[in-house]
């Protein structure tokens, strides 16, 4: 059995402009989604039998797929119904096709029993589409960048988070490096899930629809270069001040802290697309209990969170 792995990802600056080229800088989580492959290469029959799993263990997906002579080598549910077929198994179906467009060789022959697995709720908006992406690529052996784009879109910050497993400072697909963040008020850092998931694509087309803000830009990517030297608690807390409010006059949004945290004493920063998923907390040993009283549950450190 062949198994892969890629990590999920939170994007710490750049949200919105990294898909303008700014500098940003992501860190890989914990956890991601595994992906197992049993095969059968002595097989008459090419046929994938697929089945994914959520963070509990129970079975969400379910789905054969065979080649079939009529649709030129393509893969297609064994039992096809084109007025039935929901949007998973579409987009699955369009990312092994497209992985095997990359790689003709890749399921040409045998059968196999893929089994895909998330360790985190799919509503923590780690990178459920992005882990999934890498762990195809590696198994397929084709450029992920490729098969993201294709499939998914956006910028591709979380295909290199994915594909690599370590922290990145990212500009494109062909501009990005690792790197290692280890800031030293670490302890003072926290991840607070607002309850809800983002849709990352929406998010991204309404971006599309406004004036590119080239200052902004800028200034995002200089925040960045400064965010990585800052070894200074207030100082940090400053520049993802600075970093809400310049995202939030480029979005046209009010900030996540002004909306629902006015009171709280420490600085807050929107992560990804705004509106849901998680949020980066400053704070102390109190900011656990602050946020659950507010009615959020999921408060994890820094340490917890990132890989």
């Amino acid at each position: 059995m062949n198994s892969y792995f890629s990590h999920g990802k939170l994007l710490i600056t750049g949200e919105y402009v990294v898909l303008d080229n700014a500098l940003s800088l992501a860190l890989p989580t914990k956890f991601g989604q595994k992906l197992e492959v049993d095969e059968d290469l002595d097989s008459e029959h090419c046929r994938v039998s697929w089945q994914s799993f959520d963070s509990q263990g129970e079975l969400w997906f379910s789905e054969t797929y065979i080649i079939g002579s009529d649709t030129l080598g393509k893969l297609r549910p064994e039992n096809f119904d084109a007025c039935n077929i929901n949007p998973v198994n579409e987009k699955l179906l369009e990312i092994l096709n497209k992985a095997k467009e990359l790689n003709p060789a890749f399921l040409s022959q045998g059968s196999f029993e893929v089994r895909s697995t998330m360790d985190f709720p799919n509503n923590w908006g780690l990178g459920s589409s992005s882990t999934l992406i890498c762990n195809i690529a590696k198994w397929a052996e084709v450029d992920a960048f490729q098969l993201s784009a294709a499939s998914f879109g956006g910028s591709g910050y979380d295909i290199a988070v994915g594909m690599l497993g370590g922290d990145i400072l990212y500009r494109n697909p062909e501009m990005w490096e690792g790197y290692v963040y280890n800031p030293s008020f670490r302890k003072q850092l926290y991840f607070v899930h607002l309850n809800k998931k983002q849709n990352s694509r929406e998010g991204i087309q309404a971006y599309r629809g406004k004036p590119k803000n080239e200052e902004i830009i800028n200034r995002i990517s200089r925040i960045t270069e400064e965010l990585i030297a800052c070894s200074d608690f207030n100082a940090f807390q400053l520049l993802i001040t600075e970093h809400e409010k310049r995202i939030g006059e480029c979005i046209g949004q009010e900030t996540i802290k002004n909306k629902l945290f006015s009171d709280y004493p420490f600085a807050i920063k929107s992560l990804g697309a705004w509106g849901g998923d998680f949020i980066l907390a400053c704070g102390d040993d109190n900011t656990e209990s602050y946020f659950n009283s507010k009615g959020y549950p999921t408060v994890l450190t820094f340490n917890e969170m990132i890989k």
